[in-house]
């Protein structure tokens, strides 16, 4: 019995070696440096009747688009979602760091917004504040979030309207 048990001792201690020697060289294996690749996945929000909020990535380089759901039957009117927008992220989008390029509404403004009906030229947003100064990422806010919910499951060209200027139509372009 004291050969079997040296033998299991042998046979132990050789295996905690082999153990020992590959995890030193690592199988082979070399080191590689961190592999970028991209942004998280995206998916489509299903069920009820929802619209989309456009807000700014915590990375600042895109928009993300924040779902925003109604009961069903119930129209929302798009001034209210301007309103939204323009209150900023919060709940669950700012909670993920979603941010925005927009400024604030100014106390008492509420009533300067305004959304025109969809015609062919396409859909005219007026704000109270100037949009000549606003960056591509904070008038594509705009853009979106309206142009898509002016006619369902399309994207409406939208006109921005502020107290400086009118900007010629513009459709949504989630790459700026």
């Amino acid at each position: 019995m004291t050969g079997h048990g040296t033998r299991s001792r042998a046979a132990a201690a050789t295996a905690t070696l082999v153990g020992c020697a590959l995890l030193l060289t690592g199988c082979g294996i070399k080191r590689t440096g961190v592999i970028d690749s991209g942004h998280a996945a995206t998916v489509k929000v299903s069920g009820g009747k929802s619209n989309f909020l456009y807000f700014v990535s915590k990375e600042g380089d895109r928009l993300v688009p924040s779902p925003f759901s109604f009961p069903e039957g119930y129209n929302l009117n798009p001034v209210v979602l301007l309103r939204l927008l323009l209150d900023g992220p919060r709940g669950r989008a700012g909670e993920v760091g979603l941010t925005t390029a927009l400024p604030r509404l100014p106390a008492g403004q509420e009533e300067a917004l305004a959304v025109s009906p969809y015609t062919h030229d396409g859909t005219t947003v007026r704000v109270p504040f100037a949009v000549g100064n606003l960056s591509d990422r904070a008038r594509m806010q705009l853009v979106c979030t309206i142009g898509a919910s002016v006619v369902t499951d399309t994207l409406s060209p939208v006109i921005l309207q502020g107290s400086d200027t009118t900007l010629p139509a513009a459709d949504c372009d989630l790459k700026r």
